[in-house]
Formats: structure tokens, sequence, C-alpha cells
């Protein structure tokens, strides 16, 4: 396993995207309880910044796993709101993703 990490970060450039958690994209109510496990792996392997999406969709959720990555990536559930509810609830939305993440010491 640790090798097969090795060769998918061998040549990657920018950053690397980790996947939050195996499955079908969508909200979910909670992260992967081994999250930290895995971005501490990918951080032994390659010096670039990691991203972690996939499953990510409350402020809460986002604040976590910005306190253990570099970066957050939200998709499915700024696509729900906005389907569902327009640009100005997907506006508030990102705006409470900005605040958790702008307040990581926050509970």
């Amino acid at each position: 396993r640790a090798d097969r990490l090795q060769r998918s970060v061998d040549d990657a450039q920018g950053f690397v995207y980790l996947v939050a958690r195996l499955g079908v994209t969508g909200a979910r109510g909670a992260l992967a309880v081994d999250l930290e496990d895995s971005i501490r792996r990918v951080r032994a392997a390659t010096s670039l910044p990691v991203a972690v999406g996939f499953g990510i969709s409350t402020p809460q959720q986002a604040r976590t796993v910005g306190r253990m990555a570099d970066g957050v990536v939200v998709g499915s559930a700024l696509v729900d709101i906005l389907g569902q509810d327009g640009v100005g609830a997907a506006s508030r939305f990102l705006g409470s993703l900005r605040d958790a993440l702008n307040n990581p010491d926050a509970p």
C-alpha cells in the first residue's frame, strides 16, 4: 500500500487531492475516522500540499479538515444548495465555510 501511494505521488505537481472516503461523491454526515492517518501517510510520501475533498458538506467538517490539510474541497454540497435554493443561498454557504476555515479553534 505504501509503495502504491509513493508511485501515485512521484510525478504529482501542484498539490495532491486526497479522497476523504471511498464510495460515491456527495454530502456525508461524518468524516472518515481514519482521515487524519491518511493525511499523515500522504504527507510522508510527498512535500506537495494536500487538499482533501469528497463528502465534505458542512462548515464544521470543513473546519476539521482544514486543521489537518492544506486545502478543503467542497463540491456536491455546494451544487445541491445552488440547485435547490439559488445563488444567494450558495453565497451564504460559501461564507459559512470561509468563516469556519478562518476560525479553526472554534468548536
